[in-house]
């Protein structure tokens, strides 16, 4: 009976009640709505990043610092052997790979181009770019002097599978050392400074060109990301208690971009949730404020009967929980609604540094419900609390005047 008293209230001005509900259901709304695009923005963003990283690298604290001028970071193979030895074990792990990264200047005829190469062990699904191959084949056990290069770099250099190129690099002596490489395929990825920037070749081979048989990282994947950071600590209290002299960095932290627009992300949410709170409270505020305020000799009668302050401020609190709690069940449904919606439009944008246009959509998990829900039900209320206690302490002589 109490709290059905609330809701039989509400039902005798429904013009009223109808528009609050309204109000709290847009708010709510708008909140699920652009919750839902930053998380899928940044899941987006992040699954990008790891694919292009992996969840965890490690190398020599020297690489990570830019500590050295040559190859003095470099991990020796019974360095590899050993750090694999110990991390192997983790629960989490996946997989592991090898990589040795090296600037070069890559040359076709008269023109040419600086690039960061990248050698890896073919065949590995570890960290593979076998997906991100658009024309050609990817790299095999079997290649020597091969290369994948990137769609962008192809277009300007006026590249295509089969066409010859000469990779010009520093060896670990300190002497230059050029070799031909044939392109055995062309691949993409979202960002255009990678393909333009960025050349694969076989780990082997980099070695034999650079004269050295170490490694500048060995690369883990995980079963899930959410278990980077646990697995990064398991694994590097491991290694520290061998004197092993290595670092574990995750994948936002090899990503500085991700950390960028993460942040950016957040603001911007955080900024649109604070305007649609501060909007939804002073709306429902002054329609709460009305309301109590034409009731006042029905609060005076109630009070004469026998009701407390308490009593009143109870009922007229439950009212407008009533309103919160339909107001955002409703906004959350039409919050799903238009999310559906739109991604069943499949409208595609290009984002910033990248080439390939993406579809906008709206992921809807529980969090993405949740929050706005209470971001409803919690403005609504707050926005209820001090009309109710003004019309609590209301004098029942003067509210039983009031005409």
């Amino acid at each position: 009976m109490i709290l059905w008293l609330p809701l039989r209230s509400l039902l005798r001005n429904r013009r009223r009640s109808v528009l609050s509900i309204a109000i709290v259901a847009l708010g709510t709304a708008i909140s699920l709505f652009v919750l839902g695009f930053v998380q899928e923005s940044r899941a987006l963003i992040q699954q990008t990043t790891v694919q292009e990283f992996g969840n965890l690298q490690i190398a020599s604290p020297d690489l990570w610092d830019n500590a050295t001028n040559g190859y003095d970071y470099l991990l020796t193979p019974q360095q590899v052997e050993s750090i694999e030895q110990h991390v192997s074990t983790d629960p989490s792990l996946s997989g592991t790979t090898l990589q040795l990264q090296f600037p070069g200047l890559v040359a076709v005829g008269d023109q040419s181009e600086v690039v960061q190469v990248t050698s890896l062990v073919p065949g590995n699904e570890t960290l593979g770019y076998g997906d991100h191959v658009v024309d050609g084949r990817d790299l095999t056990e079997e290649d020597t002097a091969a290369v994948l290069v990137g769609r962008a770099l192809a277009d300007r250099l006026g590249l295509v599978p089969g066409a010859v190129i000469t990779l010009t690099v520093t060896t670990v002596d300190g002497a230059y050392n050029a070799t031909p490489l044939r392109v055995v395929g062309l691949f993409r990825f979202t960002s255009e400074q990678t393909e333009l920037r960025t050349l694969f070749v076989p780990l082997r081979y980099a070695q034999l060109v650079l004269n050295t048989q170490g490694v500048d990282r060995i690369i883990l994947t995980l079963d899930q990301v959410s278990s980077t950071d646990a697995a990064r600590n398991r694994m590097q209290t491991a290694l520290d208690a061998r004197e092993l002299r290595v670092q574990i960095r995750t994948w936002y932290e090899l990503s500085p971009f991700y950390e960028q627009l993460s942040s950016l992300f957040n603001v911007l949410f955080g900024f649109m949730i604070l305007a649609t709170t501060v909007l939804v409270f002073f709306i429902i505020l002054q329609v709460l404020t009305l309301a109590f305020l034409e009731r006042t000799r029905e609060i005076g009668t109630i009070r004469a009967l026998g009701t407390t302050r308490g009593g009143i401020f109870r009922l007229l609190l439950l009212e407008s929980a009533w309103l919160a709690a339909i107001g955002a069940a409703v906004g959350v449904a039409v919050g799903i609604s238009i999310s559906a919606a739109f991604n069943a439009i499949g409208i595609e944008w290009t984002p910033p540094g990248t080439i390939d246009p993406v579809v906008l959509t709206v992921r809807i998990v529980g969090a993405t419900v949740l929050i706005p829900l209470a971001i409803g039900v919690v403005a609504t209320l707050l926005s209820a609390v001090f009309p109710a206690i003004q019309m609590s302490r209301i004098q029942v002589v003067e509210a039983l005047r009031v005409e």
